[in-house]
């Protein structure tokens, strides 16, 4: 009978492990918004410049959804970049990435907003 040799054992389990997590799925999803909020009609809407933000979630067994908590906080984060009251053009992607490990099946979503940060002033402008 043949003896095994532990340490060339131990690295095809390992490299088994490394293949399987780095073999997961991922789910891309996107959509475009003319502006996040509604811009007042007797005010300057003033672009500051783009704006790109991220935010990611991990969970294990379900994926976290894209709820209003996780789209203000990438919003917000983009916005204080430059000082922004709201997004125009912006783009809105959400990936999520299963990894196939056995039971937990950890999840991972990236929400990414990308658009021009914009400056309101209410009021300043001269209806016609």
């Amino acid at each position: 009978m043949k003896k095994i040799n532990m340490r060339r054992y131990s690295i095809g389990i390992f490299l088994i492990g490394v293949s399987f997590f780095a073999a997961g799925c991922a789910t891309k999803v996107g959509m475009f918004e003319p502006q996040t909020r509604f811009a007042f009609p007797n005010s300057n809407v003033e672009p500051l410049g783009q704006v790109t933000a991220e935010v990611s979630k991990t969970t294990v067994v379900v994926p976290k959804a894209v709820d209003k908590e996780l789209l203000d906080e990438v919003m917000n984060k983009a916005l204080q970049a430059k000082g922004g009251d709201l997004l125009i053009n912006c783009k809105i992607n959400t990936t999520t990435t299963a990894y196939p490990i056995p039971i937990l099946g950890p999840y991972t979503t990236k929400l990414t907003v990308e658009g021009t940060a914009c400056k309101m002033t209410v009021g300043r402008q001269e209806l016609k």
